[in-house]
């Protein structure tokens, strides 16, 4: 019953008129700035389309020197064959540096002089560690009794909490 219901109040909504075209009633005047306002809805749109395009780019150019300082060599490496002709020369000073090898390896020939060398820094740091176990003046006795808490006389009613 409700879909003879809805059916019968669309046939009535038609025959008031509603679903009729509004362009045919229209006047020149009416169907110009109607015209005008759909040119103006495409350009709202172009230009926000266009923000959303450029809206990642609001960002200030950085150099090529400071793109290396800042993410290292591999992204100024890469940000540089994206530029091509644009990217800029780098002064010989700027120049990347070889990673150093770090102090404990450095001025050993090959690995395994390395091994022998962490080997004996193992032994040598076994005595070390067997010295390193609480001395006599490092030993304490916690006190039984805390002096903060248990000096002093003891007034009226302090006999369960202090």
């Amino acid at each position: 019953s409700s879909g003879i219901n809805a059916e019968y109040g669309e046939a009535m909504l038609e025959e008031a008129g509603v679903y009729e075209s509004e362009d045919e009633n229209l006047t020149e005047e009416q169907m110009e700035i109607r015209e005008k306002a759909g040119l103006i809805r495409k350009e709202k749109a172009i230009i926000r389309h266009k923000h959303r395009l450029n809206k990642h780019r609001n960002r200030t150019p950085m150099s090529e020197r400071v793109i290396r300082k800042k993410q290292g060599v591999k992204r100024a490496r890469s940000v540089s064959n994206v530029a091509g002709d644009v990217a800029m020369e780098v002064d010989s000073k700027f120049q990347t540096k070889k990673i150093k090898p770090g102090r404990d390896v450095s001025g050993l020939r090959d690995e395994k002089q390395v091994k022998a060398v962490r080997i004996l820094k193992k032994r040598s740091q076994i005595k070390m560690n067997q010295f390193g176990r609480a001395g006599e003046a490092d030993r304490h006795i916690a006190a039984k009794l805390p002096k903060h808490l248990f000096s002093g006389k003891r007034g009226a009613g302090k006999t369960q909490r202090r």
